[in-house]
């Protein structure tokens, strides 16, 4: 159970860090140059800005969560439940964003869910249970 709570929390925060960097990078506008001057300059309201921080603070919660859930259960049982965070992403792109989300996406995303839904009911195998391979 603590598994799923933590990879619970991992998701969130990781979708909540891929919103704030989008919409940090969106304040800033389309990066599409490649003069090093201009982009020491974007690099610089790159990393002046809030929401990139704000983004970057809570994908380094994931990743340490994340770490956490691998050091004691397998790999095939973490991997395919963070996916769930891609539904969680069509989601808040679509409340938090304004983007709009294709039916085929909304549909790639209930298919995401019924794979989690399969392997979250699937036996794990913990560190204090199966020991290192």
């Amino acid at each position: 159970m603590k598994t799923i709570i933590v990879l619970f929390i991992a998701i969130c925060a990781q979708t909540l860090g891929d919103v704030c960097l989008t919409r940090g990078m969106r304040s800033i506008g389309e990066v599409n140059t490649l003069k090093l001057v201009e982009l020491f300059n974007i690099g610089l309201q790159i990393f002046t800005n809030p929401f990139i921080w704000l983004g970057i603070l809570l994908l380094g919660v994931f990743f340490g969560l994340y770490l956490a859930a691998l050091s004691w259960a397998d790999l095939s049982f973490v991997l395919p439940i963070t996916a769930f965070g891609y539904t969680l992403n069509a989601l808040m792109s679509w409340r938090l964003l304004g983007e709009h989300v294709s039916l085929a996406r909304w549909i790639g995303t209930m298919v995401i869910c019924v794979g989690v839904a399969v392997v979250s009911r699937t036996e794990q195998r913990t560190s204090e249970s199966g020991g290192a391979a």
